[in-house]
């Protein structure tokens, strides 16, 4: 029996079924829009996919442009930290620890870490820290050191490995897990990094800062969530002489995730520079006020324990009598005497509650 012409079913094959009426019709390839289209020309060899052209880094005319538009702002970061670094001058040089401290635990806290300047101290002094904090509390420690031990001269006179403390390796292999530029990758990037910012040298130390930290961005030396390294060069490039470092007030802003323009950079860190030096300040001038009460308090003890236990308590946030002694040189029991006649004349508060590992504060 034939087919009729009139009847469209009979045009499949058994086993497959027309198309319903509620079906719509298929569109033709050509008017797919959201295909891509075959590009129009490109040498052989040469990769079809579009990337983004990389823009050339700001010029010294567009910084120099930057921090005249924001002079007013420059003005008063500048004047704040002139006037905390003379005020810290009064104090011991070991009080820059507590600053520097105060300054690191800061810019974690604009990574999204929370680590305290406490844990931070106890971390340096005694290595107590949780299995889980081990490595931000390395990290701190690190910042630390970097800060109160680079007080004369520029973090990148040793290069960039050098400050960053990281070991050259020649492969990758040798440190499994780890994807961070180590060898000369990283050497290289420093010296670009140097490169771009010798030209700089004409600017105000708090805008060669922001621009070091633009252009540390720009060129992704570390993983673009980790502000810790950048910051660190910066607020050691930025004092410019005025301070050891400059210090960074709570609440920050991700100054090294958020400048796109170099007057978006001068503008968000001359604020952050202003901001921090002014609490530091209020810092520095409350642990003065602590020093002549503690000074007026203690003036009948004898012996070298209680001075010592007044730097101490300057320099760290809280210390354990462990700490105390070795800085002192005196026997743990003597420094828990002194201890207990600083608290009851109300100069030092114990911060646990707990009768073992007890740890004190300063009662500013």
């Amino acid at each position: 029996m034939g087919s009729d012409p009139n009847n469209k079913d009979d045009d499949y094959d058994d086993g497959v079924l027309p198309p319903s009426v509620y079906d719509a019709e298929e569109t033709p390839e050509e008017d797919l829009w959201f295909l891509p289209g075959p590009p129009e020309d490109f040498a052989p060899g040469e990769s079809p996919l579009i990337f983004a052209r990389q823009k050339p880094p700001p010029a010294v005319t567009d910084w120099d442009r930057a921090e005249r538009a924001e002079y007013k702002a420059l003005v008063a970061a500048a004047e704040a930290v002139a006037r905390y670094g003379a005020r810290l001058a009064a104090l011991p040089s070991d009080v820059v620890e507590r600053i520097a401290l105060q300054s690191v635990a800061a810019i974690l806290r604009s990574e999204g870490v929370w680590v305290k300047p406490e844990q931070i101290a106890l971390f340096r002094a005694l290595r107590i820290s949780s299995q889980e904090e081990t490595r931000d509390l390395e990290r701190a420690s690190w910042a630390v050191r970097r800060l109160i031990g680079m007080r004369h001269g520029q973090p990148m006179d040793d290069g960039l490995r050098a400050f960053l403390g990281r070991q050259k390796v020649a492969q990758m292999q040798e440190l499994p897990n780890d994807d961070r530029a180590l060898g000369e990758e990283l050497d290289h990037a420093g010296e670009d990094w140097v490169r771009l910012m010798q030209p700089m040298g004409g600017l105000h130390p708090l805008t060669r800062a922001a621009c070091g930290l633009f252009l540390w961005r720009r060129m992704q030396i570390t993983a673009p969530d980790e502000a810790l390294e950048p910051m660190a060069a910066a607020v050691l490039i930025g004092a410019g002489g005025q301070a050891p470092f400059l210090p960074m007030p709570e609440g920050m802003a991700a100054l090294h995730m958020r400048a796109s323009t170099p007057e978006d950079a001068v503008r968000s860190f001359y604020r952050a520079a202003e901001q921090g030096a002014l609490a530091a300040l209020l810092e520095v001038e409350r642990l003065l006020t602590w020093r002549a009460r503690a000074k007026e308090a203690t003036a009948d003890l004898s012996g070298r324990t209680p001075p010592s236990l007044v730097e101490t308590a300057l320099r760290f946030p809280v210390f354990s009598a462990e700490l105390a002694a070795r800085l002192a040189n005196c026997a743990p029991m003597s420094a828990r005497r002194n201890l207990k006649l600083f608290e009851e004349r109300g100069l030092l508060r114990e911060v646990t509650g707990q009768q073992r590992y007890r740890f004190w504060t300063a009662l500013l």
